[in-house]
Parts: C-alpha cells; structure tokens; sequence
C-alpha cells in the first residue's frame, strides 16, 4: 500500500467515524419527536374512542368530527388542537398522561387499534395493550395503505376500502420500525426518493412479498 492509498484510507475512516458520532449524536432528538409524535397521535385516538363513536364501516374522518364537536373543537387550527386535546386528556382519571391513554386504549375495539396503528404507539410509549380474542379485522388493499400513510395522522376512511386482502396479513411480519418506514415512504412519495430510500423500500417490499408468497 503506497503511501497516497494509506491517506485516502485515513480520510475515509475519519469521515466514517465522523459520520457515526453524527448519528449517534441525532439519536436521541430523533426518539424524542418520534415519542411526541406518538403521543400526539394517541392522543387524538384517545379522543376518538370517547367521543367519535367509530364504526368500522363508516369514514373515520365523520367519526372524527364527531369527536371534535362533542369536544367543541371543530374548525380549531391544528398549531392549537393538540393543546386543547390534552386539556381534555388531563380530566380523566389516571396519574399520568400515558396512563389515561393506555386506560382508554384498552377499551378501544380491535379493528380501531390495527387500523389506527395504536400498536405503533405502545411501542414507542411503553404501553401494553391487552391480548384481543378478536379475529384480526379484514382489510381492504387501500384502508391497508392508509393505515401505514396516515400515521402520525388518523385515517380518515374505512378499513375495508379496495379489494379484499389476503387473509393472513402479511404486512404483519414487519417490525415497528419497518412499519413506519413505510409510512414515511408512502407519505414522502416515490417521485422524491433518494437511493437509500429505495433501497429501504425495496427491501421491506420484498419481506411483505415474501411472507405473501
């Protein structure tokens, strides 16, 4: 190895270690908007489940508004709502903001919880659901995708839109954070990829296709 090789190693082992303390470094602010994200997001399922009355063949977002007007938050900007669904969230019963949301999660239908990914949200803020004797609900090709897009968002149609799926759910083989890399994709769009989010798109695709097989 001459000695121009021997610096260009260097400078590539700096840039990669340099490259690692970075993302190291990113890690934690990374955790915390996802932990803030989710909790935005469960909160509003929270909500949801007390006062839209959801049923799983109408359009959520009718069930939605339900709840925004029984709360008397209909037309509130969304820079305003998540404050004043927190202030609905603080008068229930529970010592902490994670407790009151799990208590409200439990009493939630099952089909509601897989349709809004309230699984994503109990990895991420620690809360353990309870095991649902239910049979997994029938999803439609388009409630599948909108379930995976929404998030941190709500759904805002019915689990069964589009043609039927396969009955064992394949897109349950993903992990959490594969799941959400996929919503992030789906949300980010294909036209604005980068290469490393095809590749990552490529590559749970082809889990999703595999366990379909």
């Amino acid at each position: 190895m001459n000695l121009m090789t021997r610096r260009r190693l260097s400078r590539l082992e700096k840039l990669a270690a340099s490259a690692v303390a970075e993302r190291k470094r990113r890690e934690p602010e990374k955790a915390e908007r996802r932990r803030q994200a989710a909790l935005y997001h469960a909160t509003k399922l929270a909500m949801l489940i007390l006062h839209g009355d959801p049923h799983i063949d109408e359009p959520l977002a009718i069930a939605w508004e339900r709840a925004l007007a029984h709360l008397g938050l209909s037309g509130t900007p969304e820079e305003l709502l998540y404050s004043r669904l927190r202030a609905a969230l603080a008068a229930l019963p529970g010592d902490t903001e994670i407790a009151k949301i799990a208590s409200v999660l439990s009493s939630a239908p099952s089909w509601l919880l897989h349709f809004c990914m309230a699984w994503y949200d109990s990895f991420v803020l620690g809360i353990e659901l309870p095991k649902s004797s239910d049979p997994e609900p029938e999803y439609g090709r388009d409630g599948l995708r909108e379930a995976h897009k929404s998030w941190p968002d709500l759904p805002s149609g019915t689990i069964g839109a589009g043609p039927p799926m396969p009955k064992s759910n394949p897109m349950r083989t993903l992990s959490p954070e594969e799941a959400v890399d996929l919503a992030r994709l789906l949300k980010k769009e294909e036209e604005n990829w980068s290469r490393r989010d095809r590749l990552r798109y490529n590559e749970i695709t082809d889990k999703v296709d595999t366990a379909s097989a």
